[in-house]
């Protein structure tokens, strides 16, 4: 099984992911954590680094998922905010045969904007609006990280297992306002804490399953 993370910048991913791989358990395989491990004194990673090492985390995930049946990948590589991104990481969770769940964190603006004034970095609702991005698509987990880490993994755990409780899109999933994040297209049935399986079409170039 792979749990995929993904979201809009501060929306609290990286704490979920680490909070869900100690939960499954999990292997963690975090591209940002990989990045300050190979070139510690890089502060900001050009894109042809970034999809390197994101080639290199989800090679990681396959030696994974091959030699050890039953592991749970935990990933935290990408946002997935673009569509291609999305369809390109279920190519190749169908081509390990793994079931692949995306798991959407959003919180409304004002946390995330306090977040990333904690962490001393710029307004990420300025940087959103500037980038060239996509709405997550289903099938997909959504988690509302304004709420307390415990019950976030819950909901995701709940939702991956199977477990949720179905939501109304229109009840909100945050306490200080409407969610961080994309609004839905008119074809979007977005329902936080439901999920489903990948679409099943070909491996990525350069990511093909080891023979054994």
């Amino acid at each position: 099984m792979i749990i995929a993370l993904g979201g809009l910048p501060f929306t609290g991913k990286s704490t979920l992911a680490r909070a869900l791989a100690e939960a499954m358990p999990g292997v963690l395989l975090d591209k940002a954590a990989l990045r300050k491990v190979l070139f510690p004194t890089l502060v900001t990673a050009p894109p042809e680094l970034n999809d390197w090492l994101y080639e290199g985390v989800l090679k990681a995930a396959s030696w994974n998922l091959d030699t050890a049946p039953g592991t749970v990948v935990v990933l935290d590589g990408r946002p997935l905010t673009r569509y291609r991104d999305v369809l390109s990481l279920r190519r190749f969770a169908s081509s390990l045969d793994h079931a692949l769940y995306i798991v959407e964190c959003v919180c409304p603006g004002e946390v995330a904007v306090a977040r990333s004034a904690a962490a001393g970095a710029p307004d990420p609702l300025l940087s959103v609006q500037n980038a060239d991005t996509d709405q997550i698509p289903e099938p997909k987990v959504v988690v509302d990280t304004s709420q307390p880490l415990e019950q976030c993994v819950s909901a995701a755990l709940n939702a991956v297992s199977g477990r949720a409780a179905p939501q109304d899109e229109d009840s909100a999933p945050g306490q200080n306002g409407p969610p961080y994040r994309y609004p839905p297209s008119p074809s979007s049935s977005t329902v936080p804490g439901r999920c489903g399986g990948p679409d099943a079409i070909p491996c990525p170039r350069g990511l093909r399953r080891s023979t054994r």
